[in-house]
């Protein structure tokens, strides 16, 4: 299975992505297509044997886009905008003389300066004719296509009103010979009755209303790109590589970013971006990190502390050895995420695109039927077909499912970036809507609830070789990310070195690790699990853990016997209990743990969790979800650790903490980057107030289809206005989306 991102041109609405979807996922080898309008990207996993490559692209091309290798979205929209703004200034500058001689119509004193050239038919068509098949000619082309794939757009719409309106006037003009002249005041009511009313400054308002609302939108779009741009920026920089080194001066080369390779050793000094992720060999320095954490403060960093890629040096400097490429960096995997969380729709915005496909064929319905509808009740009325034409077209005209498209898409990439700018990174995009339907919040523990830098606290030897002991334990745990684990080898570090790595390595995850330490099989973990393993003597290593039960007791065998006990304690995050109580306001909060009764205990009451569940492991976390949801509980997990994975993959909602385990962030819908659980409620914040922002957009686009339409095809609305309605109710629902790049937070924090 391989997966192909595509950048695609040409999309004008939900119908078109909604289309492209479709045509994609029937396609022999393709096992799914994501398309994202607002990004103009799309994602198609494919099967190499079965299809290639090429033909996905030509597949898209048929349909009448563009599909071309994936770029940044930024320069892609600012070339639509150009496109966009050039077509609709040419449009402005023809359509001038036709709005000018149709306003001489209905206002006396313009008449009197109205050249009569202004208003001779023949000149009118001539414009008209540049402007529908010049300017408009984009407008055929994809209708002509939706066409071919048995499909409507917003192109259709455009097309058929406009060609209505064009070839009306059209026989209107020719039938008359042209021969009708104009005098003084212009194009005279007579002239009109000669001629039938003709539209073709309607045409000119169509086009250029149209072409206005395309534009706006693309750069509105563009803006609510802004943030996420700004990623594509940091990574794209450059970096002074060092090439020599002696005492006191270091040599460099300037080199882009894409070429720092692992081993690289990079120099770094005050105002300077960090080009790639690696670990700090020398000097110190204060690094902004506030891209990746959404923290303001600086992070002091020295010899041995990791940095990643994005981040800013703002005091002092440092030589920094690359671990990682281009391409693996910490903020890749952040603008992935970002991408990811755009192309993945929540269950209102695919609704809202099957509503968008089914859209236009009504609205084509409803124009037919106001046209019959017109002719029946006209009766023995003069002209009743030019009545009828004109309010069908205003039905064809005001009926545009730009707005209702647009509802959705736009607000969720403004969240998904702006929120990640607050440390709160949206994986998919579908957890905004998920989140806030939670009810049930599973709180993990050490990681978690902790801050994560659990320290040793007392070792307790079954024959009082403490020295042995660690060194057992720290070969092992040395292989592991688990904060627990981690704490022993920092501790086994501290006090004899570096341990020798254990052989034959496994992790058990929720239960322990074990490995070979010198042809001895060492195992170190929890005490049932100990007891699975059949470890003898654990009775003589039992007693009442310290700290009133704030530690948690890992256990040490060595050949099936156990040699002793060490002890952890954890430090609960600076926030943990606010968080909580304000996470509480909303929804239930369990703790799920690991850990042993007596340690989950003394954490839960610190920080005001009643419901704890201890001694959990992955599997029966797995099964306390699926019971839960059973019962009709929408459930939300949050967790760090390897062990968390599965349970964060079950859940409604997956949440995990940036500083855990890479597993873990993999199966998280939503990854909290800053190290705060305040985040949490931050996240729970997004999810409310993006949903409302479209809930507000969605009602607003109903709204004008549900008065508008009616409106036009009773006789109200003239199709002037219908086609200025059209174009701004596309550009309110984009503006209403926009007001989530001024909202912070702030008040989920109180």
């Amino acid at each position: 299975m391989q997966e192909a991102q595509i950048q695609i041109t040409g999309m004008t609405c939900a119908a078109c992505s909604a289309r492209i979807e479709k045509v994609l996922s029937r396609k022999d080898g393709i096992r799914s297509a994501e398309v994202s309008l607002a990004l103009g990207q799309a994602v198609v996993r494919y099967e190499p044997a079965r299809i290639e490559s090429g033909a996905v692209f030509d597949a898209i091309e048929r349909l009448g886009y563009g599909a071309h290798a994936p770029r940044r979205p930024q320069a892609a929209l600012a070339d639509e905008s150009a496109s966009y703004r050039m077509r609709f200034w040419l449009a402005f500058g023809l359509s001038v003389p036709l709005l000018w001689a149709m306003l001489a119509q209905h206002l006396a004193w313009l008449a009197q300066y109205t050249p009569s050239l202004l208003t001779e038919p023949w000149l009118q068509w001539g414009i008209a004719s540049l402007l529908q098949f010049g300017v408009g000619y984009p407008f055929y082309y994809g209708a002509y296509q939706a066409l071919r794939s048995r499909s409507a757009n917003m192109d259709t719409l455009v097309v058929i009103s406009t060609t209505i309106a064009y070839f009306y006037s059209h026989y209107h003009v020719f039938r008359s010979g042209g021969t009708e002249q104009s005098h003084a005041h212009g194009y005279t009511q007579a002239q009109a009755h000669t001629h039938g009313e003709l539209y073709f400054d309607a045409i000119a308002m169509i086009l250029c209303a149209v072409l206005l609302g395309k534009w706006l939108e693309a750069l509105a779009r563009g803006r609510a790109l802004r943030q996420l741009e700004a990623l594509y920026e940091l990574r794209e920089g450059t970096a002074r590589r060092v090439i020599a080194e002696q005492t006191e001066r270091v040599s460099t080369e300037r080199v882009p970013a894409e070429r720092i390779a692992p081993g690289d050793r990079i120099a770094l000094e005050r105002g300077e971006a960090i080009a790639a992720d690696g670990l700090v060999e020398r000097g110190a320095a204060e690094i902004d990190e506030a891209m990746l954490t959404g923290e303001s403060a600086p992070v002091l960093k020295r010899a041995g502390d990791r940095v990643y890629a994005g981040t800013r040096c703002t005091s002092g400097g440092l030589i920094v050895r690359a671990d990682r490429t281009y391409r693996q960096t910490r903020l890749t995997a952040l603008i992935d995420l970002v991408e990811r969380a755009q192309r993945d729709k929540p269950p209102i915005q695919r609704t809202l695109d099957t509503i968008a496909a089914y859209f236009v064929p009504l609205m084509l319905l409803c124009a037919v039927a106001t046209y019959v509808g017109w002719l029946l009740a006209a009766g023995g009325q003069d002209q009743p077909a030019a009545a009828a034409l004109k309010h069908a077209l205003a039905v064809l005209l005001v009926a545009c499912p730009c707005a209702l498209g647009l509802a959705a898409p736009v607000s969720l990439l403004i969240a998904g970036t702006q929120a990640a700018r607050s440390g709160v990174l949206f994986a998919r995009g579908s957890a905004l809507q998920r989140l806030r339907q939670c009810t049930i919040v599973l709180m993990d523990k050490t990681g978690t609830l902790t801050d994560g830098t659990a320290t040793l606290t007392r070792l307790q030897s079954v024959d009082g070789r403490e020295r042995e002991l660690l060194a057992l334990a720290g070969a092992v745990a040395v292989h592991s990310l688990h904060p627990l684990a981690q704490a022993v080898a920092a501790a086994a570090r501290e006090r004899l070195g570096e341990p020798g790595p254990a052989a034959r390595y496994a992790e058990h995850p929720g239960c322990g690790m074990e490995g070979r330490v010198g042809g001895v099989r060492v195992c170190v973990g929890s005490r049932s699990w100990l007891l699975e393993q059949a470890v003898k003597g654990l009775g003589d290593a039992h007693g009442p853990t310290g700290m009133a039960g704030a530690e948690t007791t890992l256990y040490i065998a060595a050949d099936g016997e156990c040699v002793g006990r060490l002890h952890v304690g954890h430090r609960l995050r600076a926030d943990a209990r606010s968080a909580i109580r304000r996470l509480q306001r909303r929804v239930r909060v369990w703790m799920v743990t690991g850990d042993e009764p007596a340690a989950a205990a003394a954490v839960a009451a610190q920080v005001g969790i009643v419901q704890v569940r201890a001694g959990m492991r992955p599997e029966h976390k797995l099964e306390l979800i699926r019971e839960l949801q059973r019962r009709g509980e929408r459930v939300a997990m949050v967790g760090d650790g390897i062990n968390d994975a599965p349970a964060l993959a079950a859940a409604d909602v997956g949440i995990a903490m940036g500083n855990g385990a890479d597993a873990a962030k993999a199966a998280g819908d939503i990854v909290l980057t800053a190290s705060r659980l305040s985040a949490m409620t931050d996240a729970h914040w997004w999810s409310e107030a993006t949903m409302r922002n479209v809930r507000q957009n969605l009602c607003f686009a109903l709204l004008y289809n549900g008065v508008a339409v009616p409106l036009a095809a009773s006789g109200q609305l003239e199709p002037r206005l219908a086609c200025l309605g059209m174009a701004a109710s596309s550009v309110l629902v984009v503006g209403n989306a926009l007001r989530l790049q001024r909202m912070r937070p702030q008040e989920a924090r109180r």
